[in-house]
């Protein structure tokens, strides 16, 4: 009886946790060093802003600029229901307020969010609250 018992609560938290873990989330990290990442606790899971995001990154320019060092910080969209991560944009944000980012972990094509973007992006990179 115990057995059943244990069973059918595991199933139960089993089937509550998949029932959570749907749709898309899109955090924000900074890196610690080089080969640390800590992502805030915030996250965003509105569908229409995370599709607007993906759409900004792939549709930014090539830029002629070059970044060097850590980017100041990690921006991943994952989609929880399928346990993947669907995109990783490494940000630079430059002393004139210029955002520049890479895409995938070691991207080496360098893109410029677009002005009219920026202030976008900047609402995004609030979910950092460290």
């Amino acid at each position: 009886m115990r057995r059943r018992l244990l069973f059918f609560l595991i199933v139960g938290l089993l089937f509550l946790n998949a029932c959570h873990a749907n749709g898309r989330e899109l955090v924000v990290g900074t890196y610690t060093d080089e080969s640390t990442i800590v992502y805030s606790g915030d996250t965003l899971t509105d569908e229409a802003e995370i599709g607007q995001f993906l759409e900004l990154i792939e549709t930014s320019p090539l830029s002629e600029a070059k970044v060097t060092g850590l980017p100041d910080y990690v921006i991943t969209v994952n989609n929880r229901s399928e346990s993947t991560m669907e995109a990783t944009v490494n940000v630079w944000v430059l002393e004139d307020d210029t955002m520049l980012f890479t895409r995938g972990l070691e991207g080496t094509d360098v893109f410029e969010v677009d002005s009219m973007y920026t202030e976008d992006v900047n609402e995004i990179l609030s979910l950092n609250n460290f």
